[in-house]
């Protein structure tokens, strides 16, 4: 009998123990950040392609055995964790994970009962908590507890070990505004930036301004996926927006290689071994970025990842090579680069596991919205220095090189634009240019014209332009508001022109001015008025010639 009951206390203790132990070892919900490493907490198992109920999730578990973690792996997986809250107390659960197209966690609490916390896969339209670059469900205790909470996760490709935090209210909301200010912040800065740069190439019709744009835009589209602030305004129940970014990053860096083949002119430099090499890398990621839509997604991560280190190298050879040259844009350019090459070596170092970096997402982005303003300031740069190209071509095509007045294109640029004016042609011709050139050469000559035309600036009333029409031609526009004026404009031309005439004599006496005037009210046209002016101009050279006979 003593024996008997000895077996009946033994066997009651055991079921105690087994009815116990599983809460022996569960984690006390008592600091603000908890995390679970991905050692041995996640089961791979079968995936159902949906959110499976809580029984499938307890069936899924039970006949499934741990693996080391899920760093490159891919497909569903399911864990269980007790944990204890000796408070009322309002808990975040943080999956570590960048995309998750099924994601769903229930909880057991002590009486069995398993009820649904929360649906937080990717492609849910309503998503529990919006973090992002990630994923949140709430966990609440209204009185201290305990339990199992009960997590599946189905996702394409695992880029990193997935962590699991833990976070109180207090922490998670200060965690949710830093995370999601700082990626909105900078998402904005480069969707304005894009939206400023291909504003400048409707206006100046320039490749290097669109491909900016593509290159800033591309980016922050990119990320805009990625991060899941698309996501948060409407996902999609059949489609994961969050795997777009990999797939729009090969487009955007091969807009960013164009952009700096055509930044650094190096369309002009056909042989040049850097421009080659950004020229055949944009062919490259162009076509990594079309073959990747018939690829599985774990390869598109990886030839992502391939195509930023790629970059990384030729950006900052680039960026060094040209500043070498005292490229002045260069100096955006590198910057610029240096700050995105270094997050994005952060970046890829992360989701290889090499270091441990939980903010590596909004460094990238912090890292690349200041890569986007110095990259829309390299564009400025390169506008001044074409814009200031495009004067001077443009100042040499209308201006005489020699005495510095405008010249016959810039003169028929100025008459087309006279049907609002009534106006006065005068047309002048210098005498005895040929005496100064034999008597005393060329150079002289090229003296007398300048100084002639000096003069000339200097004797010319308001509204009045001079132009070089010919070797020793003048053409003098005169815009008159008032009809009425015409007359008395005439007679003041006249009086100047016998004063500039005078003038030059003293300082030229082998020299002088023939002059022809012609006012709009007396022909129909600016052709009739050149015309009838030039023949006038030639009565008083003729004039000129038989007094000086």
């Amino acid at each position: 009998m003593g024996i008997h009951m000895d077996r009946v206390v033994v066997l009651a203790l055991l079921f105690l123990c087994t009815l116990f132990s599983t809460y022996t070892g569960a984690l006390p919900l008592n600091t603000d950040t908890t995390t679970l490493s991905d050692d041995n907490l996640w089961r791979p198992t079968t995936s159902s392609g949906t959110a499976p109920s809580a029984e499938q999730v307890v069936s899924l578990y039970r006949n499934s055995t741990e693996t080391n973690n899920l760093l490159g792996k891919s497909d569903a997986v399911v864990t269980k964790i007790a944990l204890q809250s000796n408070t009322p107390s309002d808990w975040y659960i943080l999956p570590q994970a960048n995309f998750i197209d099924v994601g769903v966690a229930y909880w057991q609490s002590d009486n069995g009962d398993l009820i649904k916390l929360a649906d937080f896969s990717q492609s849910h339209i309503n998503q529990p908590a919006i973090i992002m670059h990630g994923q949140a469900f709430k966990l609440s205790f209204a009185s201290a507890g305990k339990g199992y909470l009960w997590i599946y996760l189905d996702a394409k490709h695992y880029p990193t070990p997935v962590d699991l935090k833990i976070l109180s209210e207090p922490a998670f909301l200060h965690h949710q505004f830093y995370v999601n200010s700082l990626t909105l912040i900078a998402i904005s800065v480069m969707l304005t930036l894009a939206v400023m740069a291909f504003v400048m190439f409707l206006r100046v019709k320039q490749k290097v301004a669109l491909f900016c744009a593509g290159y800033v835009g591309l980016h922050g589209l990119g990320w805009a996926f990625a991060s899941g602030a698309l996501n948060a305004i409407y996902a999609s129940p059949t489609f994961n927006k969050h795997y777009l970014g990999m797939y729009l990053f090969a487009f955007a860096i091969s807009c960013a290689s164009t952009y700096t083949y055509y930044l650094f002119n190096f369309d002009k430099e056909k042989t040049n071994k850097l421009g080659s090499a950004l020229k055949y890398f944009t062919y490259a990621s162009l076509v990594c970025g079309v073959c990747s839509v018939f690829m599985p997604f774990y390869i598109v991560f990886y030839v992502a990842h391939f195509l930023a280190a790629t970059w990384v190298m030729l950006s900052i050879t680039t960026g060094f090579a040209m500043l070498s040259l005292n490229d002045f844009r260069a100096k955006y350019f590198l910057f610029g680069n240096l700050l995105y090459s270094l997050s994005l070596v952060v970046y890829v170092a992360f989701h290889f596991n090499m270091i441990n970096a939980s903010s590596s997402e909004i460094f990238v982005l912090s890292a690349l919205a200041i890569d986007c303003v110095c990259i829309l300031l390299s564009l400025s740069e390169w506008l001044k220095l074409k814009q200031h190209e495009f004067n001077t071509i443009l100042y040499q095509s209308r201006f005489d090189p020699l005495t510095q007045v405008g010249n016959r294109l810039l003169l028929d640029d100025e008459l087309t634009k006279l049907s609002i004016f009534s106006y006065v042609i005068v047309f002048i011709d210098c005498d005895g240019i040929k005496k100064i050139n034999d008597a005393l050469g060329h150079t002289k000559g090229d003296e007398f014209l300048v100084n002639a035309a000096n003069l000339m600036k200097n004797h010319v009333p308001h509204n009045t332009a001079v132009f070089r029409t010919g070797g020793d031609e003048f053409i003098w526009l005169c815009k008159v508001a008032n009809k009425a004026e015409l007359s008395q404009i005439k007679i003041a031309l006249k009086e100047k022109l016998n004063s500039l005439h005078h003038t030059i004599k003293q300082q030229w006496p082998q020299s002088g001015i023939s002059y022809g005037i012609a006012s709009s009210d007396e022909c129909q046209n600016y052709t009739e008025c050149l015309t009838l002016a030039d023949e006038r101009m030639y009565s008083l050279k003729s004039a000129h010639k038989l007094k000086a006979g």
